[in-house]
C-alpha cells in the first residue's frame, strides 16, 4: 500500500521504500537481502538500479526496479505487470498496441488499488505530492514502455546534511 501523505510503500508487513532511504538502508532492507532478480548484484554495492523478483503486492503481481541517485537515495521505483518484459516475445495472436495497453490497464488497475479509488483511462496520469510524484505511463514509441514510476524527492534530506541549493550550478548535481 502506498502511504500518500508520507510517501511510504509498503510491499507486504515489514518490507518498504520510502523518501529519504538510502543505499544502506536499502542494503539492510528485505528486499535488498532475499529479493534481487540477480544475486550477482550484491558484488556491485554501487550500481544505479536494483532489479527484484516479481513481487505479489496487495493481490497484484508486479516487477519492480529500484533507481539510486549519485548522493546515496532512492529516487525513483518502476513499477509494471512482469509480461511486460517478455517484449519483444509478446502474444502473437493481438497487436503489440492492444497488448501494451493491457499491461496499461493492468498497471492502472494496480495503482486504483493503492490509492482506493478509481482512475481515468489515458496515456499518462500523474499526481504530486509533498514527498514527490506518482505516474502511470506508457509510450508506443520505439520499444514499448509501460509503467508505474514514484518519485522520491530527495533535496529536503539533502538540504538537512547542509547542501545548500540557492546558488548552485546544475552540473554540480551529477
Amino acid at each position: 500500500m502506498i502511504d500518500f501523505e508520507t510517501g511510504r510503500f509498503v510491499l507486504r508487513e515489514g518490507v518498504e521504500l520510502y523518501p529519504g532511504m538510502t543505499r544502506e538502508d536499502f542494503f539492510q532492507s528485505p528486499l535488498y537481502a532475499t529479493e534481487l532478480y540477480h544475486e550477482t548484484n550484491k558484488e556491485k554495492p554501487k550500481k544505479r538500479s536494483y532489479f527484484l523478483k516479481p513481487q505479489n503486492i496487495d493481490g497484484f503481481v508486479m516487477s519492480i526496479t529500484i533507481y539510486l541517485s549519485s548522493h546515496d537515495y532512492i529516487d525513483e521505483v518502476k513499477i509494471t505487470k512482469p509480461e511486460f518484459y517478455d517484449w519483444p516475445n509478446w502474444p502473437e495472436d493481438v497487436s503489440e498496441e492492444e497488448y501494451a495497453y493491457a499491461i496499461k490497464r493492468y498497471n492502472d488497475q494496480f495503482l486504483a488499488s493503492q490509492i482506493q479509488g478509481s482512475l481515468r483511462e489515458g496515456k499518462e496520469l500523474w499526481f504530486d505530492y509533498m514527498w514527490g510524484s506518482i505516474t502511470s505511463s506508457i509510450s508506443l514509441r520505439h520499444t514499448p514502455s509501460v509503467k508505474i514510476t514514484i518519485r522520491y524527492d530527495e533535496i529536503p534530506f539533502l538540504e538537512a546534511k547542509g547542501m545548500k541549493f540557492d546558488d548552485i550550478d546544475i552540473l554540480d548535481l551529477y
